[in-house]
């Protein structure tokens, strides 16, 4: 008996620093973020509104306005190693940190890559989000978006 207790203890350990080490932690991510449009820029049209929340698991949600008046939510809790799913959109995203203060996107929008950054300044209060990629047209794109912490 008390073998089978170590042995479930020992299992419930292992799972748990798995667990743990699934996740993708946010660090300075982690807050509600909102588009600065003076600092950005768009390869179009841009969204009326563009909001972004990083939760301290690394849980990204995004909710946006398009510019023809289009509600928008979607998010994605990265893995690392993995491409996981867009939940309210089509597609997926791999994410590989870089350091504390950077990380790297690669992008699948059904067959159609992109690769974007993410960097958080050095008082944690802005973050620069630049990609570049394709359009549904086929056309290459390159945006940057400035977020401010809110």
């Amino acid at each position: 008996m008390k073998t089978t207790l170590q042995m479930l203890a020992a299992v419930f350990i292992f799972l748990a620093v798995s667990q743990l080490q699934a996740q993708m932690p946010a660090g300075g991510f982690a807050g509600s973020w909102k588009a600065n449009f003076e600092k950005s820029k768009f390869p179009g049209p841009p969204p009326k509104v563009d909001e972004c929340k990083v939760d301290a698991d690394g849980t990204v949600t995004v909710n946006e306005t398009t510019s023809d008046g289009k509600d928008l939510s979607w998010h994605y809790t990265p893995t690392p190693g993995k491409a996981v799913p867009l939940v309210g959109r089509d597609g997926t995203v791999r994410v590989k940190k870089i350091n504390s203060h950077k990380n790297e996107q690669t992008w699948d929008f059904n067959g159609r890559t992109a690769k974007s950054s993410a960097v958080l300044s050095a008082d944690g209060k802005t973050t620069t989000f630049t990609m570049d990629g394709t359009d549904k047209d086929g056309k290459p794109f390159h945006e940057v978006v400035v977020y401010d912490k809110q």
